[in-house]
């Protein structure tokens, strides 16, 4: 066994062991933050290189999207559709707030509008990137940061704020959690073979038109379409939630040990502005919305909060939120951004351009 084998062994077996005194502890999200801890404390106390394999954080990726997508009942997929007002509301005014905190971004970074403005769209890291390379006036180095590193914010501050709002609140979810049988008792094994090759079918061709998200959105389709037509509704068995969550947040672990290094000086207190605001601004942004709607607060904050759908997602479970609606907001987020959003960014940072050459 070579040295970078032995390392992702000991990185995982520490995950796994802070994960289960974690979880004895009753400590929230413990399968979530213990690989993390575990990360940080291989490679910033024990200095140790770690590289995790891409194909097994991928693999856990694919099975949170098999969760996402068993949770698409034909009653969930009705209350979607009944909530798609909110669904854009949320987004729009999400976005709305992002552009405005991207002025006070600007000031405080002294970045121009380019990089401030790619910096702070939420949910969209690969394009936003993309977006900065192409454009010779943004800086790649703070977008690429910035984008990155409010990965950190969203593991410590919506987790808190979620448990926050979900006592008591959210029973609706988890009364829909606890009516599907588990997947070892509710498929057979070719069932289970057959859902595998569709996912991988579908993995595939996303792959080959650069589609966004396939890691959670190919299970979700299948599991989507799977619902639908058979009615064999089933959730993962813990302890596939439990590996999942641990093979892809490793991963994440590794990101913020090595983004701590980097976040120094004037834009390490811009950038945690930002993502602070963007945060709590969401959450005043539902709490008024809750007024007016009949859905849970924890579902509108989760279906609102700036963060990747899969860390979200494992806030869901652990709060027993409804991870079909909130995923709903998250794929809608996903298609707005890269839709309508990235390229009204792409018109306006071609027009300035144009005006500042005249």
């Amino acid at each position: 066994m070579n040295k970078k084998w032995l390392n992702n062994m000991i990185v995982l077996l520490l995950a796994v062991v802070i994960s289960l005194i974690f979880s004895a502890l009753h400590i929230m999200l413990p399968f979530m933050f213990g690989p993390i801890i575990a990360s940080i404390i291989c490679i910033r106390v024990f200095k140790m290189d770690i590289q995790w394999p891409f194909w097994i954080s991928q693999l856990g990726l694919i099975l949170l999207g098999v969760q996402i997508g068993s949770t698409f009942t034909k009653t969930v997929v009705n209350d979607i559709a009944q909530n798609w007002f909110s669904i854009i509301l949320v987004t729009v005014l999400l976005l709305v707030l992002a552009i405005l905190i991207a002025y006070f971004f600007k000031k405080i970074a002294h970045v121009n509008t380019e990089t401030a403005l790619l910096s702070v769209i939420p949910g969209a890291l690969s394009q936003m990137l993309i977006m900065a390379e192409e454009d010779k006036r943004a800086n790649i180095l703070v977008v690429s940061l910035t984008q990155t590193s409010r990965i950190i914010f969203v593991v410590i501050l919506i987790p808190m704020l979620s448990y926050f709002m979900s006592s008591g609140s959210s029973a609706g979810g988890a009364a829909k959690a606890v009516k599907l049988k588990p997947l070892s008792e509710a498929l057979s094994i070719w069932q289970i073979v057959f859902l595998i090759v569709a996912v991988a079918v579908v993995y595939i061709l996303m792959d080959k038109i650069n589609f966004p998200t396939k890691q959670l959105l190919a299970p979700i389709v299948v599991l989507i379409a799977w619902n639908m037509i058979t009615n064999a509704t089933f959730t993962l068995d813990n302890y596939l939630i439990a590996g999942a969550q641990v093979a892809y947040m490793i991963r994440i672990g590794i990101q913020i040990s090595k983004l701590l290094s980097d976040l120094k000086g004037r834009v390490a207190v811009a950038i945690a502005f930002q993502n602070i605001m963007l945060i709590l601004c969401a959450f005043v942004m539902v709490y008024f919305v809750h007024l007016f709607n009949h859905m849970s607060l924890n579902d509108l904050f989760l279906g609102a909060a700036p963060g990747g759908m899969s860390q979200i997602v494992l806030v869901a479970l652990e709060t027993h939120a409804d991870v079909a609606i909130i995923s709903s907001f998250h794929i809608f987020r996903i298609f707005f951004i890269l839709f309508l959003i990235a390229p009204a960014i792409k018109y306006f940072l071609n027009y300035t351009e144009r005006s500042t050459k005249k």
